[in-house]
């Protein structure tokens, strides 16, 4: 398998997962506010299945970003790879302080500060540039190792918001800190998204360019079905990898809704079973997909990082220009640690499941022709330059 071959099933998966990051994320400012579509009592099906199919979004990154890093990174020297991965991860992090927690809010005074998956993604770039002297046979059993067992510290639980606690939440324990007229919200803990990374990082050695397309293949087929087991395997004694149980509800319906329910904030390993099982297996069936469904989705997750912060801008946008059309002040938009508790004025506002689906569908084809265009200047440019530095030559 070539490099652009490899480089377009990453991206085709990741065009996928961007579609349902963009659809939770018009449900989430278009649909009521803070309702919670897991909450049983008050959810239909279709809700149900919006927010959970955005479920696949997180570990589709995280896995891909290790894949890409082991390639990244076998190609430069370990001091070189401590640099980059320090630079690359202050970056994200940086990000996710100054523009995507801005987008997310348009709050000015910055009252309300995230750490969401963008912060996640560079703190654990700090913890590659150790794991890289490591090798890859023990990478995988701490992968393994973080991934069925981080919910052994489950029941260490901290308050408050000193030096260790804060720690501690972005270790391991979802967090909301609400500290003066600020709120602090940690949702992607290190753990156990640092043992998805490292799962991805170990599989990048299969899509090196001398490696069997054969034995890839099996492996990531193997690698699935035995994910999906387990996840059926562990819900079903409704025991250990979950901390929300299921249990038997008044109609099948909701009972079915209840085995699927599970915890996000920190990724649970039912969670990360049922979701990395069916990726691993789409990248081994799409390894040779060639149509124009693959194009599209290829090129809408050609740039992942642009396609997040510029989709949450125009669906925060949207929303808070389609209030002014409904004769209401902007400001109700404008999200704020008010906005997290019962004197929210979204509370009542907010537009079908069907108006939902339509919108996210025009983000996603505008999503579509900006990286369509930013890819035709890219290469233009870079053609320009490539035919400068042949004239200086000549």
């Amino acid at each position: 398998m070539n490099n652009q071959s490899t480089f377009k099933t990453y991206r085709t998966l990741l065009g996928i997962v961007m579609a349902f990051a963009i659809l939770d994320h018009t449900r989430l400012f278009f649909h009521y506010w803070n309702t919670n579509p897991a909450d049983l009592d008050h959810t239909t099906w279709p809700l149900f299945f919006t927010r959970f199919i955005s479920h696949y979004f997180a570990p589709a990154v995280f896995f891909i970003t290790g894949m890409e890093l082991f390639h990244i990174m076998g190609k430069k020297t370990k001091t070189q790879n401590v640099w980059y991965l320090f630079s690359l991860g202050s970056a994200l992090i940086l990000i996710e302080i100054f523009i995507n927690n801005f987008l997310y809010t348009f709050d000015i005074y910055y009252r309300t500060i995230g750490v969401f998956i963008i912060g996640s993604l560079g703190l654990c770039m700090f913890c590659m540039a150790g794991f890289q002297y490591c090798s890859r046979t023990f990478i995988l059993v701490i992968s393994l190792s973080i991934i069925a067992g981080h919910h052994l510290l489950d029941s260490i639980q901290f308050e408050g918001h000193s030096m260790k606690a804060v720690l501690w939440y972005l270790l391991h324990q979802q967090k909301y800190i609400p500290l003066g007229q600020n709120m602090y919200i940690i949702n992607y803990t290190i753990l156990p998204w640092l043992g998805i990374i490292l799962s991805g990082y170990f599989f990048g050695f299969y899509y090196k360019p001398e490696s069997s397309a054969v034995i890839r293949k099996k492996i990531l087929l193997y690698s699935g079905w035995i994910s999906i087991c387990l996840f059926f395997l562990l819900r079903s004694i409704n025991d250990y990898g979950e901390s929300n149980p299921w249990k038997i509800e008044v109609s099948t319906a909701k009972t079915i809704l209840s085995f699927f329910n599970l915890t996000k904030y920190p990724a649970s390993l039912d969670y990360l079973a049922i979701t990395l099982g069916p990726i691993l297996l789409f990248l081994a069936y799409a390894e040779n997909w060639k149509n124009p469904i693959a194009d599209f989705f290829s090129m809408l997750g050609k740039f992942p990082l642009f396609t997040y912060l510029f989709s949450t801008f125009l669906i925060h946008f949207t929303a808070m220009a389609w209030l002014v059309v409904d004769g209401k002040p902007f400001q109700m938009m404008v999200i704020t640690p008010d906005s997290y508790s019962d004197k929210s004025p979204l509370l009542n506002y907010g537009h079908s499941l069907a108006a939902v689906y339509l919108l996210s569908g025009v983000f996603i084809l505008i999503c579509y022709f900006m990286t369509k265009k930013i890819n035709f200047f890219r290469f233009d440019f870079l053609n320009k330059a490539k035919s400068h530095k042949t004239i200086k030559r000549s």
